[in-house]
């Protein structure tokens, strides 16, 4: 039996990518992680005498997250070595209480959903608003968001995500007014923005610094740390910091890695002492390169453009391409950035491919990118077998037969897809990446839900819930 499977596979896939624009943000450079990633046995060590306990934390570690908190000017900052969903989870269960209703964007990621199972919550959705010239989601709606909270005055608390996973921002500091107004808890899933912080000039506003009470943020996404770091940060006195650490004691590892943990304190002090001023470089060789490429006809979004089609404001550290006015998707996109110029992107759906450019990166690597999407466009411009792509909404406003946590456990079956239609799920359907669940357990599956899962699938893209035989799980 062939050994070291796992290590073998990461050294082939190095073999066959030279440069990469998906998470972990330390890009698998050198010069950042080498004091740790050097001595990985040395850091390797427990709780016991001389050390400290993170659930408990009364040395180094409670220093380290002081630091963190002060970083990002937070009340106070617990360092989650479960990653984001843990941190998710953990948050939503410590402000709510089983049966509390809770307001969520649908569009956000599956561990909210997760959450709702765990904690036997009820869900009110508040839907993102959906460009179908560009197929995309875009900002939530404000107005719809205060008017939910009218209608549902019971409503616990909201939760929000914010950049999305295409870098998409809403109003987040009129959001904390509105929910705020109507004395709510507002918790934003900062995943993909705990970069934010460090370039306030050039890059919207940090959620922790705009009047939410809680965020958490996916550390290893778009910092110099290793995958599963994760932060939470609380931000006012409206969050019960004992219910906070009595859920992430429940829910996270009692055996925490001492070298995540040395990675999330590492990632934040490098970025205070070389973020702003990479991202800043790397942000003009980006917004540059997208000018010049957008003036050639290639659609890559860029933040003046979004904000005059209706968008709020945008991640200007996000690579999002299409070529679909050329009849190629973006997972075929992504598959020639892959496998002809060895690129690799973060992910990709039917329009578009998605890469992240992170403070780690050099000049070099984002022209690198740029110069092949523009290669990619003038070669296959002159072809004149053409097919039309269309993005298709991916959230119709389902009905719920039954509460989330009842149909999860409720007994169920398989069927075909097809034989789907009508019936309530009782697992979730969803795109992966980015872990955005199209059906949830509970809700009724429709024909438009499907049809779009089929389109998904043709086009490569891996859809989990649909096993190999394309079927399905529904309540029996």
């Amino acid at each position: 039996m062939k050994k070291l499977n796992i290590i073998s596979g990461i050294k082939q896939y190095r073999s066959e990518v030279d440069t990469n624009f998906h998470m972990p943000g330390h890009k698998g450079k050198n010069g950042i992680l080498d004091e740790i990633g050097n001595n990985l046995n040395f850091y390797d060590i427990t709780e016991t005498l001389g050390t400290d306990n993170l659930h408990y934390p009364t040395g180094f570690l409670k220093d380290a997250m002081e630091y963190i908190a002060e970083s990002y000017g937070s009340k106070k900052s617990y360092m989650v070595v479960n990653g984001t969903s843990c941190g998710i989870i953990s948050a939503i269960m410590a402000c709510t209480n089983p049966g509390d209703k809770i307001l969520v964007q649908r569009d956000c990621h599956k561990s909210v959903y997760n959450a709702c199972i765990l904690g036997d919550l009820k869900l009110f959705y508040l839907y993102p608003e959906f460009n179908k010239k560009h197929g995309l989601n875009f900002s939530i709606s404000l107005e719809k968001l205060e008017q939910m909270l009218i209608d549902n005055p019971d409503i616990k608390m909201v939760v929000l995500t914010y950049p999305t996973f295409y870098g998409i921002c809403f109003d987040v500091k009129k959001a904390a007014e509105i929910v705020h107004k109507y004395g709510k808890i507002l918790m934003i899933d900062e995943a993909h923005g705990s970069h934010l912080h460090f370039c306030k000039d050039l890059l919207p506003p940090s959620a922790e610094s705009s009047g939410a009470d809680i965020v958490t943020q996916s550390t290893h996404k778009t910092l110099p740390c290793m995958t599963q770091g994760s932060i939470m940060h609380i931000l006012s006195d409206r969050v019960d910091l004992n219910n906070v650490e009595t859920m992430l004691r429940m829910l996270q590892t009692t055996s925490p890695s001492y070298i995540l943990m040395a990675s999330i304190e590492n990632a934040v002090h490098w970025m205070n002492e070389n973020g702003e001023e990479r991202l800043k470089r790397n942000i003009e060789v980006f917004k540059r390169r997208t000018l010049e490429l957008r003036n050639m006809g290639i659609n890559v979004l860029e933040d003046d453009f979004l904000i005059g089609e209706g968008c709020f404001d945008f991640d200007a550290t996000r690579a999002v391409i299409s070529m679909s006015e050329l009849g190629i998707t973006g997972t075929e996109l992504q598959e020639i950035l892959r496998y002809e110029y060895k690129i690799q992107m973060e992910f990709a759906d039917l329009m578009y491919t998605v890469g992240y450019i992170t403070a780690t990166d050099e000049p070099e690597d984002i022209d690198r990118l740029f110069d092949a999407v523009k290669e990619i466009y003038l070669d296959r411009s002159q072809s004149n077998e053409k097919r039309e792509i269309v993005q298709i909404e991916a959230f119709p406003q389902l009905q719920h037969e039954r509460k989330m946590r009842k149909a999860f456990y409720s007994e169920n079956m398989l069927v075909d897809m097809d034989d789907s239609i009508g019936k309530t799920a009782a697992e979730f359907i969803i795109p992966y990446p980015p872990g955005i669940p199209l059906v949830c357990p509970g809700e009724i599956i429709v024909p438009e839900t499907i049809e779009y899962v089929k389109v998904m699938l043709e086009n490569g893209i891996n859809v989990n819930g649909v096993d190999k035989n394309n079927q399905l799980r529904v309540v029996k």
